[in-house]
């Protein structure tokens, strides 16, 4: 196919028109052919939009019954762009948070440290942890993680005798204690110990082991979760943006750890909603009635605030979860009903699906977008000989 791409990419450039190209597996061996071939322009002087068809079209060896559908899918590729709608902003400074089994999470975050400042909540069986102080590390039960992407809050109760902050790794300890009972994630296994505190003697220059130390609740903020964990923190069929859990899986893990290296700087989506308080079923004069976009939605995006209905809006938070520093909240009610957090939501459009009032509809795309595709597949692929809409559907 390079000979015909070359006359496109020629005929395009003497029409001032775009090039549309239905393969995006091969997007850089048709970048280069652009800039190898003789008159055509560069893709800064005339675009070249890339869609993927293949995965949506069927087969080629059932080229017969899929041809009006391919026909349909590149006409609906080329249709404007919808009309801008506001957009909901992320911001990452690329502090990551990898919560897991000691040697595992000291293992993800070696592969990620070059790129981000990484911070380390061991949890579980440890096993050995770094004997450098290269980063950020703690012991601990996560209690509580909330937020999205650039906002994550994580609380986590740290029981242990030994402050890893105190301890300098030089193992004194570990050789003083008769019993074996701290091994080399510096920690006590209480259930061991003896009491014989020759630990204690031998740390007393650092101070860093203290018996009569209570429980201490830490809360720190960070852009980027990795959690190797067996159970997510968070139990929604979406994941919040940011937060990744492959578990014990290494090939997630790798897609994981290659996602969050390129992770950093500012991020924008579309703003999927649009909420109208005033025509809202959830409440009035203060009583619950129709709740049905928050038991649908699988991001957990939308939540009651029954109270405020009708009433005038003021500084809200979501699950406790305060807002991006230097970024203003945006939520979605103007005076109680239902808030739906943009940040969480994923354009799903569950939501409006269930709304027997039509408060909570698509933003983006909106209804006339939608419609204009779907006339412009549909008509396309009956001009092309399709007649099964099933097959165009699926």
């Amino acid at each position: 196919e390079a000979p015909a791409f070359q006359r496109a990419a020629k005929s395009t450039t003497a029409s001032g028109d775009e090039l549309l190209v239905a393969c995006t597996q091969e997007r850089r061996l048709f970048l280069e052919l652009n800039a190898a071939t003789e008159g055509a322009a560069s893709v800064e002087q005339r675009p070249i939009h890339f869609v993927n068809i293949r995965e949506a079209a069927g087969w080629s060896r059932d080229r017969a019954p899929n041809t009006p559908k391919i026909a349909a899918l590149i006409a609906a590729a080329q249709l404007p762009a919808p009309e801008p709608v506001p957009v909901v902003s992320y911001r990452s400074a690329g502090r990551c948070l990898v919560i897991g089994a000691g040697e595992a999470a000291e293992r993800a975050a070696a592969m990620l440290e070059d790129k981000l400042d990484v911070s380390v909540l061991v949890e579980g069986s440890s096993g050995a942890i770094a004997q450098t102080h290269g980063r950020a590390t703690a012991i601990g039960r996560l209690t509580r993680l909330t937020g999205w992407l650039g906002a994550f809050d994580a609380t986590w109760q740290s029981h242990n005798p030994i402050d890893l902050d105190l301890c300098t790794r030089c193992n004194a300890c570990v050789d003083a204690c008769p019993e074996g009972a701290i091994g080399l994630d510096y920690q006590v296994d209480l259930a061991a110990c003896k009491s014989h505190r020759d630990c204690t003697r031998v740390c007393d220059a650092a101070g860093a082991i203290d018996f009569a130390r209570p429980p201490q609740d830490h809360e720190e903020r960070f852009d980027l979760v990795l959690d190797l964990r067996p159970a997510p923190a968070f139990g929604m069929h979406q994941l919040p943006q940011g937060y990744f859990h492959p578990g014990r899986d290494d090939a997630a893990l790798a897609q994981a750890v290659l996602a969050l290296r390129e992770m950093t700087g500012e991020f924008e989506k579309p703003k999927f909603f649009r909420y109208n308080a005033k025509i809202c079923a959830h409440s009035r004069n203060e009583q619950v009635g129709c709740d049905a976009c928050i038991e649908v939605c699988s991001a957990r995006a939308i939540r009651s605030d029954a109270s405020r209905k009708g009433k005038t809006a003021g500084k809200s938070q979501f699950h406790g979860v305060a807002a991006t520093p230097g970024v203003s909240p945006v939520l979605a009610n103007a005076g109680g009903g239902v808030v739906v957090e943009p940040h969480l939501c994923v354009g799903c459009g569950a939501c409006s699906t269930v709304c027997p009032t039509g408060a909570m509809a698509f933003g983006y795309p909106d209804a006339v977008d939608l419609g204009k595709r779907i006339r412009t597949m549909l008509g396309t692929y009956q001009q092309a000989g399709g007649r099964d809409v099933a097959l165009l559907l699926h």
